[in-house]
């Protein structure tokens, strides 16, 4: 009976350890996950299918596409006087290399046409690029609006915000008028920031949009060891590398959420106008995957353990019935005689 009991919980037992190992692994964090949903916004106004304008959504989009595999950056009009007005971009993150902006940019194509199916207008973040088009005149101008925002816990570390404020402040600094680049890194001491700007604003506006997006971050996150903001042109997160503060990496991000009001009449779950387009919001964060797989995680991890006690109990009873049958079998029988009185 033991034996049937171990195999029986043998067979229970090793499926679970090898999903447990693979929930194990290191869990990805939000900036390692390039393709994971940030949000997305559509407009009120729509197009028919089979018009010109439908047409020239799924050129310029296609484009974008093409075009991600070779640049961080580009920006394509529509090719009909019709619809001259229509245009759209993408922005990747300017230091990961090209085929991950290529793939980026494509799933996220692929997110718009599932979100904002037929929007006149539509923008979709995800972790490592952005794409927009519309006819709303958005190429090159500047937008402050908080899209989102979310903040971690907070560090038990006051240190951390002097950190956070230096990391943050290299960040300004790094994307003055003088750089070109929209993509920043600022670190101070275990505080590691980064923000990027998109490729239709100048150097200045860049600027300006990163201290738009520091100010966020210092103002409405407290003692968080991580947070992030998303403007309508540029975002910025900061993490902390410190053992014990729960982030690394940019990950470890949790609470927050969209942003009630964020700015310009933006609201979470609902539309409104936000400098010059009208914008619904499709409120999501990555954070709500991680915590159904940590939970997973931790119900599969509960199972094998008791399946793994059952198989323990189960050899220690058999070891014990064999190491007393084998006493029993070796002794004779004034042996057997003394030992039955001495328990009597």
């Amino acid at each position: 009976m033991p034996k049937l009991l171990a195999t029986a919980a043998l067979r229970v037992v090793l499926p679970l350890l090898a999903l447990c190992g693979c929930g194990a692994a290191p869990r990805v964090h939000g900036s390692d996950d390039y393709t994971a949903f940030v949000y997305a916004g559509c407009s009120q106004a729509r197009y028919d299918a089979g018009s010109q304008y439908a047409a020239d959504v799924d050129t310029v989009l296609s484009s974008l596409t093409n075009s991600a595999g070779y640049t961080a950056y580009a920006n394509y009009s529509s090719p009909s006087a019709a619809t001259a007005d229509l245009v759209g971009l993408y922005q990747c993150r300017s230091d990961l290399p090209a085929a991950i902006c290529g793939g980026c940019v494509k799933s996220a194509v692929t997110k718009l046409a599932s979100l904002c199916n037929s929007a006149a207008g539509a923008a979709v973040q995800l972790r490592a690029c952005f794409v927009r088009y519309g006819n709303d005149s958005f190429l090159g101008r500047q937008d402050t609006t908080v899209l989102f925002k979310k903040c971690g816990g907070a560090s038990g570390d006051t240190g951390v915000v002097a950190m956070r404020d230096a990391a943050l402040g290299a960040l300004v600094a790094a994307a003055a008028p003088a750089d070109e680049v929209s993509y920043r890194a600022g670190a101070a001491g275990y505080v590691q920031a980064m923000s990027q700007c998109v490729g239709d604003l100048g150097a200045k506006a860049c600027s300006d949009c990163v201290s738009a997006a520091a100010s966020q971050l210092k103002a409405g996150c407290g003692y968080a060891s991580a947070a992030e903001v998303y403007l309508g042109k540029c975002y910025a997160r900061f993490w902390s590398n410190a053992a014990g503060t729960g982030a690394s990496n940019g990950g470890g991000i949790s609470g927050g959420g969209n942003v009630p009001g964020g700015g310009n009449g933006i609201n979470g779950g609902g539309g409104g106008a936000g400098n010059g387009y009208a914008y619904g919001f499709v409120p999501h964060t990555y954070g709500e995957h991680d915590e159904s797989g940590k939970t997973l995680a931790i119900i599969i991890g509960l199972v094998a353990a008791v399946a793994l006690v059952i198989i323990l109990l189960c050899f220690v009873k058999r070891a014990g019935s064999a190491s007393g049958s084998l006493w029993w079998s070796h002794h004779g029988p004034k042996q057997r005689e003394a030992m039955l009185n001495d328990l009597s």
